[in-house]
């Protein structure tokens, strides 16, 4: 079909508001690439602060002062340890699941009770595009109606960590809206379709349980081959914008609702997205090999976190296969939301440690 064609202009105009959205979504882009700044300034000042505190801590703590604290806080002593203990015999029984899962599936044989394939998608890559676009400017939106507020009522209060906490659930209650409006409604097929089944809902929690567990010795390997890499081109990692806010924030209620977010809206919305629509869209162009790695990929590229981007993208190729496995959202949406969890747990426990070490200095 040739740009002179009707037909083809007819359709441009029928989708008019969606390339309208896409291209004003694609503005903040090109002004990053024309090197205009941008307001992710004073996250990557905090992170880098973050890293500083670190080091300060690394040099100046003394262990026998900290060993004293630390028998002072008996419940953090023994969160420490059972962390550690816990940390190691997932690791263990890891290699031990992950041995005999290999061993099973090169002798043909399925690596847990396998539900019905996920159905071929009506949804294409067009849609895939639009539900990206149109999250990326009501994300612009979000930000400028915030900038607006506050400026226009001289509120206080509403610093960046309340603010970005905030946005963070009306874009993962967004991106579940626009899945319903431009999936399920546009193509008039239920929400099945996209694996959100309740049909045997304890088995398929067991295999995501199971999925996890597969998870944690490909997880330490990932990250230990990346700090080798970055060791190696003497480069300076630095932690992701909520793991600082987590360190960094003190009140409670804020630090609740950022726990929710991170443990249960996030991974629910970010399954739903990535392996609910994202995934079906470009097995359904490319395969399931393209599909899961493509999938793997957007997934990765959405943390914005170069250093990242190996782990999370062996995450996403897990989720995927569980998706691709048993048709079900559950399994992949309970690794995350366990994943999840258990990251939230670590970066609470240095949190607590930073603020021990801040004393004993």
């Amino acid at each position: 079909m040739t740009w002179g064609n009707r037909a083809w202009w007819a359709v441009v105009w029928r989708e008019r508001w969606h390339v309208a959205v896409l291209l004003l979504a694609t503005l903040p882009l090109l002004s990053r690439l024309g090197g205009a700044p941008g307001h992710g300034e004073a996250w990557q000042a905090e992170r880098r602060e973050v890293v500083k505190q670190l080091e300060r801590t690394a040099v100046t703590i003394d262990r026998q002062v900290l060993q004293d604290r630390l028998n002072a806080r008996p419940s953090l002593r023994w969160r420490v340890g059972a962390f550690a203990w816990a940390g190691i015999m997932a690791f263990g029984i890891g290699c031990l699941a992950l041995w005999r899962t290999i061993r099973r599936v090169c002798r043909g044989e399925a690596a847990f009770p396998r539900g019905p394939s996920p159905p071929s998608a009506p949804w294409g890559l067009w849609d895939l595009v639009k539900l990206f676009a149109w999250l990326i400017w009501m994300a612009q939106v979000i930000t400028i109606v915030h900038a607006v507020v506050m400026h226009a009522f001289q509120l206080e209060g509403m610093d960046r960590h309340l603010a970005a906490t905030v946005n963070t659930v009306l874009l993962d209650g967004l991106a579940i809206l626009l899945v319903t409006v431009l999936i399920l409604r546009r193509h008039r097929v239920s929400a099945r379709l996209l694996g959100l089944r309740g049909d045997h809902l304890r088995q398929q929690v067991a295999i995501g349980l199971w999925g996890y567990v597969l998870w944690v010795p490909l997880f330490a390997a990932t990250v230990a081959a990346v700090m080798g890499i970055v060791q190696w081109l003497r480069l300076e990692p630095m932690p992701q914008a909520v793991v600082a806010m987590l360190l960094q924030e003190s009140r409670p209620r804020l630090l609740l609702l950022l726990m929710g977010v991170i443990a249960v809206l996030g991974p629910v919305a970010e399954e739903i997205v990535f392996r609910g629509v994202a995934y079906p869209a470009l097995r359904r162009r490319w395969g399931i090999r393209w599909g899961v790695s493509g999938s793997a990929a957007l997934f990765a590229a959405m943390h914005a976190d170069p250093v990242a981007f190996g782990p999370v993208f062996v995450l996403g190729v897990l989720l995927c296969w569980l998706y691709e496995q048993t048709g079900s959202l559950i399994p992949s949406m309970t690794v995350h939301i366990v994943h999840n969890s258990v990251m939230l747990v670590a970066a609470m426990t240095a949190r607590d440690l930073l603020q021990l070490f801040g004393d004993a200095g």
